[in-house]
């Protein structure tokens, strides 16, 4: 019988061990949340990166010859090989040493466990940021931009999920900074993010605001505006010009800007690129920032010898470039687009079409990052070139191209293919852009009787008349659905002269105060008022940045009995009106 010590048993023991240990193939580790756990809780990513390397690895196939990018694409659908390839991408994307001291902080642990254990999340965010391509800017790859993020986190619990969640990605990877164009207010993100939040909030954002891909939040969230800027902008178009919220027809407010070097200098922000005009340049910046304060995503486009912009469109089938996704405005079109960094038209539309296609983007991704896990360049190589196989080709007259299955980009109007027989119109944008489609039509389609047919009776005392009520109109002037209810009437600009008929029955002869509630965005109009062949007064109007204001009284005499009293506007810039009063004075 042999005999053995304790000491000796605990030696042989503990030695078998380590060669067991050392002898384990990695394919034995699998990812679990109690390794995640124990990295994040440690601040110590070290060995569950090498883990994840090696898991992956082994992954692989070995003969890759004998491989296609369809065998590919299904192993890293697999939710296993997802969630490590995610993982292991987030870690390389901020770096090992930025991630542990991250984890280092203990407040910061329940936010990293939740992001790095959702593969839904790192899919979101690593989809923006680690294959940004230089889209927006760096992306996320510092400490500061996981910090911003856990305070989003923190602070507001709607970024937790949906749409608040995209939006705080986007303002923490890519958060806007500056100082506002013309303004100078300086520009915060976590303000510019509860800016837009709030703003979707009360609806006061497109609809298309809420199905955007991060790295659209990022470009609305980079508006070249301030804040204060940002928030007149969305009122200036739901009251002065409420038609252009239907189909997002926003571009359209370029037309408004007077293409001229304007009067006076551009010290009050983009009020006064409004008010005073300006060349394709300020023009161009005025239409994007413009796009991106209604939440609409937007970029400055440079063509030859003119300044442009392009912005995403909801509604493909509208000019112009019929069935694009993303539109060049207030210009010729992509072909000789460039969107900065030698980036052309063309190619801005390719690429924002693989970010559309999500299901292809994904797919390639994430061959790629498992690609960056081989030990060898042959077969890292070997890994990309079957990656850009899963890639379908791209028509920029057919963006999308793929099943609606594939594409995660929700649409309001049609995804149809352009017809290679139309002629791209050139819009002008120093026109007044077609008429609604009926005299009454507006942002909620409904329509109203024509004019007031019976005479308006003025009682004593004060007399309200809403706008709409006229008996007769010229054809340069259009009825809108007003956003903060009823009806308005628009003067459109530069018409030789538009009017609008009262037929009012006085019941004493005397003086009347005349007060109007109209909205005008350019400075310096007047709003004139007649009786048959006399004229009675005229409204001065300085400007009201276009926000509904009511101008100063004006005393006008008014016989007794029935007559017509008419408003009009000579050749200016255009004026809504949403109601008079009538005052008798004493």
């Amino acid at each position: 019988m042999v005999k053995c010590s304790v000491r000796k048993i605990v030696g042989l023991t503990a030695g078998c061990l380590v060669l067991l240990a050392v002898a384990w193939p990695a394919s034995a580790w699998e990812p679990n949340e109690k390794d995640l756990d124990a990295a994040i809780n440690s601040g110590d990513f070290g060995g569950y990166f090498a883990n994840l390397n090696a898991w992956l690895e082994a992954k692989t196939p070995a003969d890759l010859a004998k491989t296609n990018e369809a065998a590919l694409t299904e192993l890293v659908k697999d939710p296993a090989v997802r969630k490590a390839l995610d993982q292991r991408q987030f870690i390389v994307t901020h770096g090992v040493a930025t991630v542990n001291t991250f984890a280092k902080v203990e407040a910061h642990r329940t936010f990293l466990g939740w992001v790095m254990k959702s593969t839904e999340i790192l899919d979101l965010y690593l989809e923006a940021v680690a294959s940004n391509e230089g889209l927006i800017g760096d992306g996320a790859k510092n400490l500061e931009t996981l910090e911003r993020w856990h305070q989003l986190y923190t602070e507001d619990p709607d970024t937790h999920k949906g749409v608040y969640m995209k939006l705080a990605m986007a303002a923490a990877a890519f958060p806007p900074g500056g100082a506002g164009m013309y303004s100078g207010e300086p520009v915060n993100w976590l303000k510019r993010y509860y800016n837009y939040k709030t703003a979707n909030e009360k609806k006061e954002l497109m609809p298309s605001f809420n199905h955007l891909l991060v790295v659209d939040y990022a470009r609305v969230l980079s508006c070249i505006g301030g804040d204060k800027d940002i928030r007149w902008a969305r009122q200036m178009i739901r009251s002065w010009r409420p038609d252009l919220l239907e189909k997002e027809q926003i571009h359209k407010i370029v037309s408004e800007v007077w293409r001229r070097f304007s009067p006076f200098p551009f010290d009050n922000g983009f009020i006064t690129v409004m008010e005073g005009g300006g060349k394709c340049g300020p023009r161009g910046i005025f239409g994007q920032f413009v796009c991106n304060a209604l939440g609409i995503p937007a970029i400055g486009v440079g063509q030859p010898r003119h300044c442009c912009f392009a912005a995403r469109c909801d509604f493909p089938e509208t000019e112009p470039q019929v069935g694009s996704v993303w539109k060049v405005y207030q210009g010729r079109g992509w072909l000789v687009s460039d969107c900065g960094n030698s980036t052309y038209g063309t190619a801005f539309v390719a690429e924002m079409t693989k970010r559309y296609r999500t299901a292809e983007l994904s797919a390639i991704s994430h061959i790629q990052w498992l690609a960056s896990v081989q030990p060898s360049k042959a077969k890292t190589d070997a890994l990309r070139v079957l990656a850009l196989k899963v890639r379908k080709s791209v028509n920029t007259s057919d963006p999308l191209g793929v099943p609606a299955s594939e594409v995660d980009v929700v649409l309001a109007g049609k995804r149809s293919k352009a017809d290679p027989s139309h002629k791209e119109p050139v819009l002008d944008y120093d026109k007044e852009g077609p008429a609604a489609t009926n005299e009454f039509a507006s942002a909620g389609g409904s329509k109203t009787p024509r004019g007031k047919e019976e005479p308006i009776v003025v009682p004593p005392g004060v007399i309200h008349v809403e706008a709409e009520t006229f008996s007769a109109k010229s054809p340069g002037v259009t009825v809108y659905d007003c956003t903060t209810g009823g009806k308005q009437v628009n003067f459109h600009k530069s018409i030789d002269s538009s009017w609008l008929d009262y037929v009012i029955d006085v019941p004493e002869m005397g003086t009347y105060s005349l007060e109007v509630m109209l909205a005008a965005a350019n400075r310096d109009m007047v709003l004139n008022v007649s009786s048959g062949t006399e004229k009675l007064g005229a409204v001065s109007i300085p400007g009201t940045i276009g926000l509904w204001k009511k101008m100063a009284p004006v005393d006008i005499k008014l016989s007794k009995g029935r007559q017509t009293l008419r408003i009009s506007a000579p050749f200016q810039r255009g004026v809504a009106v949403q109601w008079f009063e009538l005052t008798p004075k004493k």
